[in-house]
């Protein structure tokens, strides 16, 4: 036992610069490699406050619209329609369905 105790320092001595080197080494790799994913992080938490502005424009913006919309909708009517050149439209032809016909064939093809 004490044999293989006294190789192992020995060994351990001998190579005590490299594993030196490798445990720094690998010390190194690992704070860049920290470093890129904190980098990565604040640039997705930036990216998403940025994108969430912009969402939040857009909504407002959608609010806006939505409200023109309703406030013209609300006007529309068929005299005020003629104004713009508009008129009813008219009902050349009606199709009726003759009382033979199942309730599955009146409601169309929906189930």
């Amino acid at each position: 036992m004490a044999k293989a105790i006294a190789q192992t320092y020995s060994i351990a001595h001998d190579y005590r610069a490299h594993i030196t080197a490798t445990i720094f080494g690998l010390c190194a790799f690992m704070a860049m490699l920290y470093a890129t994913n904190i980098y990565k992080t604040v640039s997705a938490t930036v990216a998403l406050e940025g994108t969430q502005t912009e969402i939040a424009t857009l909504s407002s913006s959608v609010g806006k619209l939505d409200a023109q919309y309703l406030n013209i909708s609300r006007s529309a009517s068929p005299d005020n329609l003629k104004s713009y050149g508009l008129s009813e439209g008219k009902v050349s032809a009606y199709i009726s369905s003759p009382a033979s016909l199942g309730s599955v064939a009146l409601s169309g093809h929906e189930f």
